[in-house]
């Protein structure tokens, strides 16, 4: 099976695993995979962050489409931009960009319905293995009983974060999952706990400015 980095884990999980229906809305969805593609480059030792801002830390690509092409975008700046500044300018677009690499990469299908105002994509997958895999980690990091990898830390941070708070249920409901998040994110390190706290920032702007969409 196909190794899934953080932005196509999150990706899954905020569509139904046998469906492909958004569990989300497009606003939610792309902060959540502008974040996680900032997660995985910071992981991967591209990125750090520093005073809020986000610091690169090689040239050397990934070898992932999307990963790479926020990269790109980050080494071209001459400035260190915030991490709300970089979500919320990678969130316009990304979710589309990472459907469209699952599609080339065959793991995938798009089909289409029509609503009363706009078209809803619909992507089902075409392995269960692979769209099961992003909430069983994720769930184990909150739940199993070893210590977890720092990957599916972030896939389950992430998901509360930008509102898949159903992740435990019927084990832990919403307010036992939020002290779990808040437990988690005090014992990241500092660059990673300030990077969930950016893209966290940029979800509650969203709430506060109305844009739902």
């Amino acid at each position: 099976m196909r190794r899934l980095t953080l932005v196509d884990s999150l990706f899954f999980l905020a569509h139904d695993e046998f469906t492909g229906k958004p569990a989300l809305r497009r606003t939610g969805l792309g902060i959540g995979m502008a974040g996680s593609a900032l997660c995985d480059l910071l992981l991967a030792e591209r990125i750090t962050v520093e005073r809020k801002r986000i610091r690169p830390l090689s040239r050397r690509r990934i070898g992932h489409p999307v990963l790479d092409r926020a990269f790109s975008e980050i080494l071209g700046e001459r400035e260190w931009h915030t991490v709300r500044e970089w979500v919320d300018h990678l969130r316009q677009d990304i979710g589309e960009t990472v459907a469209n690499n699952l599609l080339d990469a065959g793991v995938i299908n798009r089909e289409t319905d029509r609503g009363l105002m706009r078209k809803i994509h619909r992507y089902p997958p075409r392995d269960l293995l692979m769209s099961t895999a992003a909430r069983s980690k994720a769930r184990a990091a909150v739940l199993g009983t070893e210590r977890p990898d720092p990957h599916s830390v972030c896939l389950a941070l992430l998901a509360w974060t930008i509102g898949l708070d159903d992740l435990c249920e019927p084990e832990l409901d919403r307010a036992a999952l939020r002290d779990w998040a808040e437990a988690t994110h005090r014992d990241l390190p500092r660059s990673l706990a300030d990077l969930i706290s950016g893209i966290d920032a940029v979800g509650a702007a969203v709430v506060y400015t109305g844009d739902r969409h």
